[in-house]
């Protein structure tokens, strides 16, 4: 077959299917309007009664029954349910296509005659039922038997002997229009999975192939029909891993074994539909810093925004793709809280250990974890109590109320945009309506400071910076340098940031590394009893709330735009320029350094006049909240509680937040 496959380069038409082109596994098809892959391995054979007359490919439907007699109204309606559910299927897998309905009650089964006169009145041109349904009397359409049909969605049949017909899984090419992903994937029937890097023509854009939710949704578990992609620091079987560093995919092969916290994911019923891109080793690198493989593009405002840290792959599909419910990043220093942000998503940065992190790629296993980006709340709140269910830091006692205490920090507030402090404002007052969470201001640097080394911020950073480089020193970058000359007798390139905190990494010494540990140490258990404060009822005593954006002001992908009048460069680990840190700027430390839970909630959107498009766009304004540790649960809740009200909705793909 594939012999064949691979003469068919040039487009044809077969039963209203057209071949566009092949790749290394499977054929590239199009329906009026639409692209889809057909991959070569097929999901089933079948061997219809009679000889299979349908030639090339042909689009198919499946329906399954548990019931008899099939009616005309159980037929319908699951021809609705497909195209109210699915973005796959559409009625053009009908017109002059195939159509499968097999039975998979006792006995026999048949269709009732109103059922048969409706199929005689479609335009589906081939009807193949299992061989356990009556056969009908009419003759056109066609009609055969096969054992089984496969199971409900949409497919492509190929004819693949005189007497046989191959089955193929059909999926929706959509384009990586934003640049987030490496690569695609698709189950291998071997197991695991296959990437791919499908493109059409010489702009070398993606296409990735998405499968359809009427199967997802067959597995009736908690996130069943949805799907995700994931940050390409965590191993899939099958897929290679890269860390964004072709040296690393170079040298390493494709791991045998998919990561525990992913695989939690796939055990929950989500679908995976590929890999995003990411700064080289998840080290917290600008836009203009990306050397081996390219930034995303931020689909909002203007298009050329930045999504800040090295999660923005992730960031920009969830704020670019409807075809995606969520998709996963890690956040060791506001890698996941930062792009949400400046995307406008929901994002969480667990209690540091919530999940098995053995098989991602580390950056400081001291605060290391894996987050996510979701733009509807209530999956947000769903997918963050089932994925870290099983924590072994997670306060189990469920909350009976919310905290009294929003802990407002009067050094950070009010933001420079005058607009977005009105989001802001308004927010805390829909907290306190709601649920009685009262504002508190204070200067919340004189407080943390009491609970720093020597009561020095700088002297606490450069401990986080320490935990950083020396573990991704000795953890990627040494082993990758050895391991890379070895093989081939040269050193690996690495991006600017890599490159200088694998230098900064190899100067410390394990007593340095060892001590910032300490440092880590005594902040994390500092701040859990005299500031961040555990609370019976409430789990934690007070939320804290920061902005971990620019204050409502643009900040741009290119270096050079920030210096337009009205933007602001976005800080990742560091002050512009370097210097001295000013703690209220680097609010992401606390929940790092103290291993706290924080989320990422978009609240409002403000205008801003583009110098690049000479325009008025549209920027995303979100708000940080941080609990005690180990109160993910009343977050979550929290957010839920906060869409039910009405305070909080969905955010939308594209240009818009809101």
């Amino acid at each position: 077959i594939r012999a064949v496959f691979f003469l068919s380069l040039v487009p044809f038409i077969i039963a209203k299917v057209q071949v566009i082109q092949v790749d290394a596994s499977g054929t590239i098809l199009g329906l009026p309007g639409q692209l889809y892959y057909a991959p070569f391995d097929p999901v089933l054979t079948v061997q219809p009664s009679g000889s299979a007359k349908d030639e090339g490919f042909n689009a198919a439907t499946s329906i399954r029954s548990q019931y008899s007699p099939i009616t005309k109204a159980f037929l319908e309606a699951q021809l609705t349910s497909y195209e109210s559910l699915d973005d796959v299927w559409n009625k053009r897998f009908l017109h002059s296509g195939s159509l499968f309905i097999s039975y998979d009650g006792q006995l026999t089964g048949f269709l009732e005659d109103a059922a048969e006169e409706w199929l005689q009145s479609t335009n589906v041109s081939h009807i193949y039922l299992s061989s356990n349904i009556r056969l009908p009397t009419f003759t056109k359409p066609l009609v055969s038997q096969v054992k089984t049909g496969p199971p409900a969605g949409p497919y492509f049949t190929l004819k693949s002997s005189p007497s046989s017909l191959t089955i193929h899984n059909a999926y929706r090419l959509r384009k990586d229009e934003y640049a987030s992903f490496l690569f695609g994937a698709i189950p291998n029937p071997l197991g695991g999975w296959i990437a791919t890097n499908i493109t059409l023509d010489d702009s070398h854009v993606q296409y990735i192939p998405i499968p359809s939710r009427i199967f997802l949704y067959s597995k009736a578990l908690p996130l069943s029909g949805t799907r995700f992609a994931l940050k390409d620091i965590f191993d899939v079987q099958g897929l290679p891993t890269g860390a964004g560093s072709l040296a690393y995919a170079r040298v390493y092969p494709a791991p045998s074994t998919t990561a525990p916290s992913i695989q939690r994911l796939l055990n929950l019923g989500a679908t995976r539909v590929g890999k995003t891109r990411t700064s080289q080793f998840a080290h917290g690198s600008q836009p203009w810093e990306y050397e081996d493989i390219p930034y995303s593009w931020n689909p909002r405002a203007d298009g050329h925004l930045t999504a800040s840290a090295s999660s923005s792959g992730s960031a920009c599909a969830i704020a670019g793709y409807d075809w995606l419910e969520f998709t996963v990043g890690s956040d060791t220093r506001g890698s996941v809280r930062k792009p949400a942000a400046f995307v406008g998503a929901y994002g969480m940065r667990p209690t540091h250990g919530s999940l098995d992190l053995s098989g991602v790629v580390p950056l400081s296993e001291e605060m290391d974890t894996a987050g996510y980006f979701a733009r509807d709340p209530r999956l947000f709140s769903a997918l963050g109590t089932r994925w870290y269910e099983s924590s072994p830091v997670r306060i189990k006692r469920q909350a009976i109320r919310f905290p009294k205490k929003l802990f407002y920090p009067t050094e950070h507030f009010p933001v420079a945009n005058p607009a977005a402090q009105a989001l802001y404002d308004n927010f805390v007052v829909a907290l306190e309506k709601h649920f009685k969470i009262t504002k508190t201001p204070l200067n919340f640097t004189s407080e943390l400071v009491n609970h720093l080394p020597s009561g020095n911020f700088n002297e606490f950073q450069l401990a986080s910076n320490t935990l950083a480089e020396y573990r991704s020193w000795v953890s990627v970058g040494r082993p990758l340098i050895e391991e890379h000359k070895r093989r081939f007798n040269e050193n690996p390139t690495f991006d600017p940031r890599p490159r200088k905190m694998f230098e900064l990494g190899a100067s410390h010494t394990e007593e340095d590394f060892t001590a910032a540990v300490r440092i880590r140490q005594t902040f994390r258990d500092s701040v859990a009893s005299d500031l961040m404060k555990a609370d019976i009822k409430s789990c934690s005593e007070a939320l804290f709330m920061y902005d971990a954006g620019t204050g409502g002001q643009p900040s741009y992908r290119v270096e050079e735009y920030n210096l337009m009048e009205g933007a602001a460069q976005a800080l990742l680990t560091g002050p512009v320029g370097g210097g001295e840190a000013k703690p209220s700027d680097f609010f992401t430390y606390l929940g790092s350094m103290a291993g706290l839970p924080e989320i990422t909630i978009p609240i409002g959107q403000v205008k801003y006049f583009s110098q690049i498009s000479m325009d008025w766009e549209m920027l995303p304004v979100a708000v940080q909240l941080v609990a005690h540790r180990g109160c993910d649960d009343m977050l979550l809740s929290l957010v839920e509680k906060l869409a039910v009200k009405g305070v909080l909705s969905a955010t939308k793909t594209g240009k818009y937040t809101f």
